[in-house]
């Protein structure tokens, strides 16, 4: 993404992975100055100026939801340095950079239990502690306040070389995630020492009864920003994001957040697995009319421990179908823009798929073992697709895109492969993603990023900003 080459799976290495621990630093005393941030939220909840000098804008006067609806912006993000030391930092309600630290575990556990529940019994069955489970343990409070119905105004300038030492550019961008939450529950974020945290999650863990989006982004010491709309985890509601200069408009749908939600369904049992309220939340927890809280891409399902339903054998007939293809004198090519070309075929005995360059004698390396690239993989992004060097990877990337889009072939690229045939428009039809076909179709530009490598042929809601002068992520309809 951009002009320093940051894509996704560069910048979000830590934090997209958000059941795990994720790197981060010390204390958070550090000393930060501010650069005239303004908020157009007031502390009363009227609606007031802003003279952010780089504003990055919380919009929420375009969504439907009602007047006082509970809302919230956090800003979380790392650097890594050239030397590969990583900080964790957040933004507080001035805009100010801090250091993570785990002095900032101020909320107990359970926390928001007269919300969500405390243990106990619905009739004669006893039901999980909900508060509980959304806070297992002590959690810091980065959160910012947003007013339906205002503007609240962050100033991205406060994010500089006097506030954060070891901020570069590359991969020693601040990068992250913007999230966003609306009712009661907030997002918990835990700081376990000055080098880690544990970040919510979107299933079985820290944060699942919150409702909440993101946006990924990256911004650096030179001013760029870089950053996308994201359906890769889950679809909570939508956001758009835009910017100046030249940024275009992402992530806006042609349905409402309800119309969404319903299509996910018609998926099948196998693509419909929500994240529904607790029956035991209590009134204006979340807003009127929610009972389903997100919807869990593949990606998020089939990365639950000891997942063993449908989505993992999904693809196996047809990697076993092209794998069978693959074989001399029929082998793939693979070109990628960055490492070039590799030459593919499946060998003789024992079934592994071995790349070379043309030209080359002796196989420079292989994808999977003798089984085939795993369904889960696929779904993942990862394992025998995210392995090895540079160019190994750039190959997988483009072999993970194909077979999520269904448009696998003997020759495949991303160098000029923008207006695709992807998903069912592929002759002939071929096994693909569901999930992600859906979002490309709600989405009025037809661009999604809903699985991990969905930047392949530049198929990605992302905006890449030189010089910033505005960021603005506005909060979308829910209801209409």
């Amino acid at each position: 993404m951009g002009q320093e080459g940051l894509s996704r799976r560069t910048f979000l290495l830590s934090v997209g992975a958000s059941s795990i621990l994720a790197a981060c630093g010390g204390g958070s005393g550090t000393t930060s100055t501010s650069t005239s941030t303004s908020t157009s939220t007031s502390a009363s909840g009227s609606c007031s100026a802003n003279t952010a000098r780089i504003p990055l804008t919380i919009d929420a006067t375009l969504t439907d939801l009602p007047a006082g609806t509970p809302a919230y912006v956090y800003v979380i993000g790392e650097i890594k340095t050239s030397g590969g030391v990583v900080t964790q930092y957040y933004l507080d309600a001035n805009g100010i950079p801090h250091v993570m630290s785990s002095a900032d575990n101020l909320q107990p556990a359970g926390s928001y239990a007269s919300h969500l529940g405390a243990s106990g019994t619905i009739g004669t069955s006893s039901y999980i502690d909900y508060a509980q489970k959304n806070y297992p343990t002590t959690w810091a409070d980065y959160s910012i306040p947003v007013t339906v119905g205002c503007k609240t105004v962050l100033d991205l300038s406060n994010i500089n070389a006097q506030n954060m030492a070891d901020i570069g550019t590359g991969t020693a961008a601040f990068s992250g995630r913007i999230y966003i939450s609306v009712g009661v529950p907030k997002l918990p974020f835990t700081p376990q020492s000055s080098s880690q945290y544990t970040a919510p999650v979107t299933i079985d863990g820290p944060g699942e009864y919150t409702l909440f989006d993101w946006i990924e982004f990256s911004y650096d010491s030179a001013g760029n920003f870089n950053g996308n709309t994201t359906q890769v985890d889950q679809f909570g509601f939508p956001l758009q994001l835009t910017g100046t200069p030249g940024g275009t408009l992402q992530g806006q749908y042609k349905m409402k957040r309800s119309d969404i939600l319903a299509a996910v369904t018609a998926l099948g049992t196998a693509f419909d697995v929500p994240v529904t309220v607790p029956p035991t939340a209590t009134a204006g927890t979340y807003p009127a009319g929610i009972s389903t809280l997100r919807a869990l891409s593949p990606k998020s399902i089939t990365g639950q421990n000891s997942y063993s339903g449908a989505l993992s054998t999904y693809f196996d007939a047809a990697v076993q179908g092209w794998y069978s293809q693959w074989t001399n004198p029929n082998p793939v090519k693979v070109t990628d823009l960055a490492s070039g070309t590799f030459i593919g075929s499946v060998q003789t005995g024992t079934g592994t798929l071995n790349f070379i360059q043309p030209g080359g004698s002796t196989p420079t390396f292989s994808v999977a073992g003798s089984s085939g690239i795993p369904s889960i993989d696929i779904w993942q992004c990862a394992g025998s697709l995210a392995a090895g060097s540079a160019a190994e990877k750039n190959v997988q990337k483009i072999l993970a895109a194909a077979f999520n889009r269904g448009n696998v072939s003997n020759n495949m690229t991303d160098v000029s492969c923008s207006g695709g045939p992807f998903y069912s428009a592929v002759s002939p039809v071929q096994t693909f993603n569901p999930w992600a076909q859906l979002f490309h179709q709600v989405s009025t530009n037809g661009l999604a990023y809903a699985f991990p490598y969905d930047d392949v042929c530049n198929q990605n809601p992302s905006i890449g900003l030189t010089g910033t002068t505005s960021v603005t992520i506005a909060l979308g309809r829910f209801f209409s």
